[in-house]
């Protein structure tokens, strides 16, 4: 991906350049000269441009896992403790046996 995007990039540059070249009446030396280097400097520009986006994406759709992940996931919800106290409790229940 990032190779591919340098060189559309890059691709651009250079087409941009031959045109504007032409168009303003230079040598096809200045021209081609002027061309390649606006299309290394442009494909440097354009493979930094999308490591960059890579890794943003990447994080971003790694954010939003995690986020799904814990939305999926329900905690148990904690017991409520069992207080006895001396007054709840019935001593005077007693089992009869026949």
């Amino acid at each position: 991906m990032i190779g591919s995007i340098g060189a559309q990039i890059a691709l651009l540059a250079f087409a941009v350049a031959i045109v504007a070249g032409i168009s303003a009446g230079n040598s096809p030396t200045t021209v081609l000269t002027r061309a390649l280097i606006a299309m290394f400097v442009a494909l440097v520009v354009g493979k930094l441009a999308a490591w960059t986006t890579k890794l943003v994406l990447r994080d971003h759709l790694q954010h939003k896992k995690l986020e799904i992940d814990r939305a999926h996931i329900v905690p148990p919800e904690p017991a409520e403790p069992v207080e006895q106290s001396g007054d709840e409790l019935d001593t005077t229940t007693t089992v009869e046996t026949g």
